[in-house]
């Protein structure tokens, strides 16, 4: 997935929270937002303290949200990403197979790994957590909700007593 992160803003919400936001052009260079979580902007405070700025983005901050390693104020190209991505899986494999445990079927599930893997992960732990279908369709960017449709993982017995209880006659 090709895609550049053109802002992070803040809005605050009908409740009066504060909350974060992504605007990402993506393919078709079309923009969607993605919620900034709670856990994800923590992350980000961890990540600016470590470079010395501020904990969060202010307005017209032109400081890229991601650095290249060492720091450079410049954008981490979307190779760069792909690298470390790339790296964090080959230290995983490397420390799997260190392991006394045979771990060969996650090791190769891991070679196979890669920032649109993640993505797919992302859209299945949505939905695997009850996330409202069309929200997940938002986040991914999909144009239908039947692209969206295969991230459900039904297991088959949940799956079987909510049709028995969606399904009665009641006779």
């Amino acid at each position: 997935m090709v895609f550049e992160l053109t802002k992070l803003f803040r809005f605050t919400d009908r409740d009066g929270q504060d909350r974060w936001w992504l605007a990402i052009t993506g393919k078709g260079d079309k923009e969607r937002l993605l919620p900034a979580t709670t856990e994800l902007m923590a992350e980000l405070t961890r990540y600016r303290r470590h470079y010395g700025l501020t904990t969060l983005p202010y307005g017209g901050e032109t400081t890229p949200l991601l650095l290249p390693i060492g720091g450079a104020n410049r954008t981490l190209t979307r190779g760069g990403v792909h690298l470390i991505i790339k790296q964090v899986f080959d230290n995983a494999i490397a420390h799997l197979q260190s392991t006394d445990e045979a771990h060969e079927r996650a090791s190769e599930r891991l070679r196979q790994a890669s920032a649109h893997w993640l993505r797919h992960t992302a859209g299945s732990h949505m939905m695997d957590g009850q996330v409202d279908l069309r929200y997940v369709r938002d986040n991914l960017g999909h144009a239908s909700i039947s692209t969206t449709s295969q991230y459900l993982h039904a297991d088959d017995d949940d799956r079987h007593r909510a049709t028995e209880a969606g399904l009665r006659l009641n006779w």
